[in-house]
């Protein structure tokens, strides 16, 4: 049985490639477990700094397989595939690396709130994000309706969840909904270019950055800036923090 999940390492990066191409990479059953094992894994190397999230075959995903036998199964059966299909989202975000997803064709339903879910999303301009639950009678899933209000706003998640309508990788770009649209050309280097520059920052700093921005959602400021001072304390007093200093004055001699 050919692979649902790719997984390559090079250069302290790791590359997951969702492995359906001949059906948009939509998510199967054993996806599920390929997927859910992958992320697991490579959150605990300690020789991966960064993750790039991609598709197979120039789409992303068109998300959840719609198929007759999802209607044949019970309440608890289906609800146990939505939690582990919600389980891969809440990973993504507690993963200790960033996460860039790389988004060249559809990015549909539960494959575009996955795309979203990684720290910095890239697409080619003709990428396309859709929303579409609302046309099939459902709502939101995969963390849509988390990420949608916090990355473009509450009248612009309306308009993308209630109206389901197609956004491309420009326009996704210039809303805020994406962190940056290129010519397809040119996606592969950029990646490759963030990729690398993440590599190289300080693995420890960059995994609090990442904790500390999600979880000042749901946190006042005064809670902010306790959780601020524990951990920069800590940080202060860190090996990696004395010796990335050490070489910024070096760079900055060399100037």
């Amino acid at each position: 049985m050919e692979k649902t999940v790719l997984v390559d390492v090079r250069n302290r990066v790791c590359t997951l490639t969702l492995n359906r191409p001949d059906v948009m990479n939509a998510f199967s059953e054993q996806m599920l477990d390929d997927f859910q094992e992958a992320l697991d894994r490579i959150g605990r190397d300690e020789d991966v700094n960064v993750i790039v999230l991609q598709g197979a075959g120039g789409n992303f995903s068109s998300g959840a397989e719609l198929s007759p036998r999802n209607y044949s199964l019970s309440h608890d059966d289906l609800h146990e595939i939505m939690k582990r299909l919600g389980r891969w989202v809440q990973t993504v975000r507690e993963l200790r690396q960033p996460v860039i997803s790389k988004v060249r064709g559809m990015a549909v339903g539960g494959g575009a709130n996955l795309a979203l879910s990684g720290d910095f999303v890239l697409a080619a301009h003709e990428a396309k994000f859709i929303q579409p639950f609302i046309h099939i009678g459902l709502m939101t899933d995969l963390g849509g309706t988390y990420f949608l209000p916090r990355l473009v706003g509450l009248a612009k998640a309306r308009e993308l969840a209630m109206l389901g309508d197609r956004l491309s990788g420009r326009d996704a770009a210039s809303i805020g909904l994406i962190y940056k649209s290129l010519p397809d050309e040119e996606l592969d280097g950029a990646v490759t270019a963030l990729a690398g520059t993440l590599a190289r920052k300080a693995p420890t700093a960059m995994t609090l950055i990442k904790k500390g921005l999600d979880k000042s959602h749901d946190m006042s400021l005064e809670e902010v800036l306790a959780w601020e001072a524990e951990r920069q304390t800590e940080r202060i007093r860190s090996t990696e923090h004395q010796e990335a200093v050490i070489k910024f004055i070096q760079s900055r001699s060399k100037k």
